[in-house]
């Protein structure tokens, strides 16, 4: 004879036992349990509730997502979670998200194709209720190919798919304007006197740093002036080589417009290291907003963008959208401003 353990083993049960019990069909109890519209008489409803309760019964989320379609989970892709900018975005998501009853799931791709396509994957195979792209969009043409196929499953479910920046797929944008984003910083360094202005770009792969450099080229092509452009990955070293390369130079720009925080920061510790003095050598611009921007020496002046508004806002329309109450696809234009700091000055002749 075999001893037993002296614990007895505990099964889950599943849904097959509480058919049993109550004496009806599997699919009887799967349309009580979600609430299914599908009709279903007063007395077999109360007998496979009492099942259920009987045999301590929980479906599982997933399982309760396949029949009811509604998995009250929401994907952001954030291209970078140390960087602040999506902290920010996604702190807004997850507010109203919470309000509503939602949990949002956070996917970091590193602005990489193969990663990226495998979240949206898992998120629609999870049965998302919706996804959130937080940062600009990839120019790789496979990864196009494969995600536009993979999102137009989530659309032909009704779950939503927002973007916070250009993608080149199908959508609805709660977006800044990331040209004009650029031209207004460089506007202003022109109104303080400055001609000489350099730029450090971002990823030559995003649709954002896209934008943001015709901005840049507008602006001086306006004043007929020529291009200074520093290669830029939107990281804090990407500001330092900046520097590295812009002390280097023989004839230097007055000014430097950075097209993120990151960069901007990284770019003034490097020009400090290097001996430049900020502004009175060389003013110095960066885009984003983060709060770090104004606890370094000197505090940078930033054109602001509503980071927290942005992800509260393509939450809010991502609801509307899967409620009917607003059209798949659009777009929503929020207004960027600017914070003058320590880090800009009128340019010294």
């Amino acid at each position: 004879m075999t001893k037993s353990s002296g614990r007895a083993s505990k099964r889950r049960t599943k849904i097959n036992d509480v058919a049993k019990r109550a004496g009806v069909s599997i699919s009887t109890v799967s349309r009580v349990i979600s609430n299914s519209t599908h009709p279903v008489n007063d007395q077999t409803r109360e007998r496979v509730l009492r099942a259920a309760h009987e045999l301590d019964y929980a479906p599982s989320a997933l399982a309760k997502a396949m029949v009811t379609k509604k998995s009250f989970m929401v994907g952001v892709i954030v291209g970078d979670t140390m960087d602040p900018f999506f902290a920010a975005i996604v702190r807004g998501v997850e507010d109203v998200g919470r309000e509503k009853g939602f949990l949002v799931i956070v996917a970091n791709s590193d602005r990489k194709p193969d990663l990226e396509y495998q979240y949206i994957k898992t998120l629609n195979d999870y049965q998302a209720d919706g996804i959130i792209f937080a940062g600009g969009g990839l120019k790789d043409e496979e990864y196009l190919e494969n995600v536009t196929k993979t999102l137009e499953k989530f659309q032909n479910r009704d779950a939503p798919v927002m973007t916070l920046g250009n993608h080149l797929f199908p959508s609805y944008g709660v977006m800044v304007d990331n040209e004009m984003i650029i031209y207004d910083a460089a506007q202003y360094l022109i109104k303080l006197g400055h001609r000489k202005i350099g730029y450090i770009t971002g990823p030559d792969n995003i649709t954002t740093s896209e934008l943001r450099l015709v901005g840049y080229s507008r602006a001086m092509q306006e004043i007929g002036e020529k291009e200074w452009i520093f290669a830029g990955d939107y990281m804090y070293d990407g500001g330092l080589h900046a520097a590295e390369e812009i002390v280097a130079l023989n004839e230097k720009p007055t000014a430097i417009l950075a097209s993120n925080d990151r960069m901007a920061i990284g770019c003034a510790v490097g020009l400090k290291k290097l001996g430049v003095r900020i502004p009175a050598d060389i003013s110095l611009i960066s885009v984003g907003g983060i709060t770090s921007t104004e606890f370094i020496s000197p505090p940078i002046t930033s054109i602001y963008l509503p980071l927290y508004d942005l992800g509260a806002e393509a939450m809010r329309k991502l609801i509307r959208i899967r409620e009917g109450k607003e059209e798949r696809l659009g777009k929503t234009i929020l207004k960027h401003g600017l914070v003058e700091r320590a880090s800009t000055a009128p340019l010294n002749n």
